[in-house]
């Protein structure tokens, strides 16, 4: 049959694999985060598939409704199977998962992101009021963010410069290469500190950028 992987294709190995995989999911929900739900409809369709197959296997049993019912019960517990492997993540797999589901890695897979090592080059554009554009590209004169990244995040703090980074405040992790952001009146005149660093698709970070600093027009 077409698209049958990671099923046997002989039904009698399938039948050994449904009573083997369906086990080990159920004696690993936890680990990779098969809710009640799923694993009480697993085990149903499992009852049902050990319950007609052995009579679709036997001549003086087998009847055209029988099979007819053991084929989709067949096909739904597949399914089914299909849509938690789906779900688990790649890299809750282990590599005894993937021997027991014969379930290969997905082409293109990498295990994590890489951290960003460089860091934004940020600009201030301030003529608007009470309003600062934030601009940033990455340094060595690249506008493109790093390789697989999802943004930059934006902390800031108004008045005094800052020591260190408990005195920011967080903004944003803008996901363009700029961000608009607007000040209350009560800070017009006041200087913004600006701290930026890159944060990549696994929600890690990299260095600081250098500080920028910009009034805010009034």
């Amino acid at each position: 049959m077409p698209n049958r992987l990671p099923f046997p294709s002989a039904e009698g190995e399938l039948h050994i694999y449904f009573q083997y995989n369906v086990a080990y999911l159920i004696a690993n929900a936890t680990r990779l985060n098969i809710d009640t739900d799923r694993q009480n409809a697993l085990t149903q369709l499992l009852n049902d598939w050990v319950a007609i197959y052995p009579k679709s296997t036997n001549r003086d049993l087998r009847t055209k409704t029988i099979t007819i019912n053991k084929n989709k019960i067949r096909e739904d517990l597949m399914k089914a199977m299909r849509n938690i492997f789906n779900d688990i993540p790649e890299t809750t797999f282990t590599e005894e998962d993937r021997v027991t589901f014969n379930l290969p890695k997905k082409k293109g897979y990498r295990s994590a992101p890489p951290i960003p090592t460089t860091v934004p080059v940020v600009r201030i554009n301030i003529n608007n009021r009470l309003q600062h554009h934030i601009s940033f590209f990455n340094e060595g004169a690249s506008k493109a963010k790093p390789y697989l990244v999802r943004g930059c995040q934006i902390w800031y703090k108004i008045g005094l410069p800052p020591i260190d980074v408990t005195e920011m405040s967080y903004m944003i992790t803008a996901p363009r290469a700029s961000h608009s952001h607007d000040f209350n009146g009560q800070h017009a005149g006041k200087m913004v500190y600006y701290w930026l660093r890159w944060e990549n698709t696994a929600g890690q970070t990299g260095p600081w950028s250098n500080q920028v600093m910009a009034t805010i027009a009034g």
